[in-house]
């Protein structure tokens, strides 16, 4: 009989300790980061053709914030929210910045923000990742997975650093832009680049 209390006490402790260790896992620290506008960039390529010229035109916005959630025991715990301001595009034309702003486009008065929200499935040894998330543009999402390369940067996470296609029609991005008063045929395909750095923010959060 003492022989059975025993081996009962026994496995009850070894699932106490089972559990308290998982428990301990379950709540290890993320750090969390801001994702700062100083040294980050956030751009985007577009080609087309007006008449018989190839053009291509390079922009960014220039507002944007978020957080990193980073788990330097597990990276592929990460998990990041990006939030851009549509209002700050510029593509070095004020008349262009205009048009990108309005109804056909961005329309920033309806859609004041894009955001991206999404979590590594995947890391591999030379220190790239598999970012999968949701896009958001015009009240449209689209799920998409994307490469993402890290460059450390001191105690800090450093730079995170991606470039990806989209289809700007799946997204209602649909209008027509002009170049000297000719209207030019752009290609449904834009290409999207991101250069993210990340600094230490002032708390950690559990997961």
């Amino acid at each position: 009989m003492v022989w059975a209390r025993l081996h009962v006490l026994s496995a009850i402790l070894a699932v106490a300790l089972a559990l308290r260790a998982t428990s301990a896992a379950a709540q290890t620290p993320s750090e969390v980061y801001s994702l700062s506008q100083a040294g980050s960039l956030v751009s985007f390529t577009i080609y087309g053709k007006a008449l018989f010229q190839s053009i291509k035109r390079e922009g960014r916005f220039k507002q944007f914030d978020g957080e990193l959630a980073y788990d330097p025991t597990n990276p592929s715990n990460t998990h990041v929210d990006l939030t851009v301001y549509t209002a700050s595009i510029d593509i070095n034309d004020t008349d262009q910045n205009q048009l990108l702003r309005s109804r056909n486009f961005f329309d920033v008065d309806h859609f004041p923000t894009m955001h991206f929200a999404g979590t590594v499935a995947n890391v591999r040894p030379d220190g790239t990742m598999t970012v999968d998330g949701d896009l958001t543009i015009r009240g449209i999402t689209k799920r998409i997975s994307t490469p993402v390369r890290f460059r450390s940067a001191g105690a800090n996470p450093g730079v995170f650093e991606t470039t990806f296609q989209i289809d700007r029609t799946e997204f209602g991005l649909n209008g027509v832009p002009t170049w000297g008063g000719i209207n030019v045929s752009i290609s449904k395909k834009v290409q999207i680049h991101l250069a993210i750095a990340a600094t230490q923010s002032a708390f950690t959060q559990t997961r």
